[in-house]
């Protein structure tokens, strides 16, 4: 309890250190927003052994980190078409746009049943994250070169599970964050689509905007304020074939950048 009292005190402290300057109140912004996903791992390293790697120990505990975090940062996440979450019984794969690590808050906002994420091996070994990743039964790639074999085993694996399991996949697109904060999305990877076709499960695109004024790593803005996104409607991949990949990639993309404009000038 006492490195509880003593976080509780660093937050008030933070809390009107942040009216100093810009710069302060970004640092103090990141430090509480790290608070929480510290406090999240924590508790995940608690609850997960009870449920080793159970596929909804996320979905759980999920709203905790969002709303701890809303209330940290003061910021709101509106949500639409959530609805398409669970329009689907089966698998699918979940695609999000990569902004900034603000992403993570957004997700838990509107994390669906039996979903997991598809994250780089490296970050299993990160303290407390990756550990609690870990436990809860998220999926770890390697990306090295000469793990190709590997790579594919392990991925035909989480194919099975799709369809097996209903499992949702969670994979953003772009591969890591725009930090160029231009509005742009980067070019997007394969990887996800060609799980989606070789399953046959459909693609939910999920479009985050989060203002320049709300957040911008590169000119040390983080104020509170309100956050969009959007979950579209499901790309089906039913009769797709290896050589459509490349066209469902680039209308999945070209789909999620409209919608980003979209979500830009309503805010």
């Amino acid at each position: 309890m006492c490195w509880l009292l003593n976080l509780g005190i660093i937050t008030v402290v933070l809390y009107f250190l942040s009216f100093i300057s810009k710069h302060v109140n970004y640092i103090c912004k990141m430090f509480l927003y790290s608070c929480c996903y510290l406090i999240l791992a924590v508790v995940h390293m608690i609850y997960c052994p009870f449920f080793p790697k159970n596929r909804d120990n996320t979905y759980t505990l999920a709203p905790l980190f969002y709303h701890l975090s809303r209330l940290c940062l003061g910021i709101t996440i509106e949500a639409e078409g959530t609805e398409h979450l669970e329009s689907y019984e089966g698998g699918y794969i979940l695609s999000p746009n990569h902004q900034s690590s603000l992403d993570t808050m957004c997700i838990a906002r509107i994390w669906p049943h039996r979903a997991i994420i598809l994250m780089k091996k490296s970050l299993m070994y990160v303290p407390f994250f990756g550990w609690a990743a870990y436990l809860s039964g998220h999926e770890f790639i390697t990306r090295k070169s000469g793990a190709s074999s590997e790579v594919r085993d392990h991925m035909n694996i989480i194919n099975e599970r799709i369809k097996k399991e209903r499992l949702r996949v969670c994979v953003f697109p772009e591969g890591t964050r725009n930090k160029a904060f231009d509005g742009k999305m980067l070019p997007f990877k394969k990887g996800g689509f060609h799980m989606a076709q070789q399953c046959q499960a459909p693609v939910v695109p999920v479009v985050i905007y989060i203002p320049p004024s709300l957040y911008d790593g590169k000119n040390w803005v983080f104020n509170s304020g309100v956050i969009k996104m959007k979950v579209l409607e499901p790309f089906s991949t039913v009769g797709l074939k290896p050589e459509d990949v490349t066209e469902l990639t680039n209308s999945v993309q070209t789909k999620m950048q409209e919608t980003l404009d979209e979500l830009s000038k309503r805010a």
